[in-house]
């Protein structure tokens, strides 16, 4: 079944609501069809009818979760290996502005110096 066509027929859902490319269709709950047990077509990559069993489902979804945590984890390193930059180059504004302060006031003393 499309993702576009409702179950009971009719006209075709709404695009915008349509599941990304490549989404696993999630079978229908309670419907013999949808138990575990062999494959039903297969899933769409093998060309089947895209359903998957119950365990097939299973695998998939520790997969995805495995997936999206390690995601988690390398997002989280990046991020402090970013946050490390920024806290690296506030200190090093915070010097150069202490330096500039300090030649400023040597420029301003210069004058009174050359009249001596």
């Amino acid at each position: 079944m499309a993702y576009n066509q409702p179950p009971y027929g009719g006209a075709p859902a709404d695009p915008r609501y349509a599941p990304p490319p490549g989404a696993v269709p999630m079978p229908q709950s309670g419907h013999p069809q949808h138990q575990a047990g062999p494959p039903h077509g297969g899933p769409p990559e093998d060309g089947g009818g895209g359903s998957y069993t119950i365990d097939e489902m299973r695998t998939l979804h520790r997969s995805a979760l495995s997936q999206a945590d390690a995601k988690r984890t390398e997002l989280r390193l990046v991020l402090a290996s970013r946050y490390r930059e920024l806290v690296g180059s506030s200190d090093e504004v915070t010097v150069m502005r202490e330096r500039a302060e300090e030649l400023g006031g040597l420029v301003s003393a210069l004058p009174g110096l050359a009249d001596r």
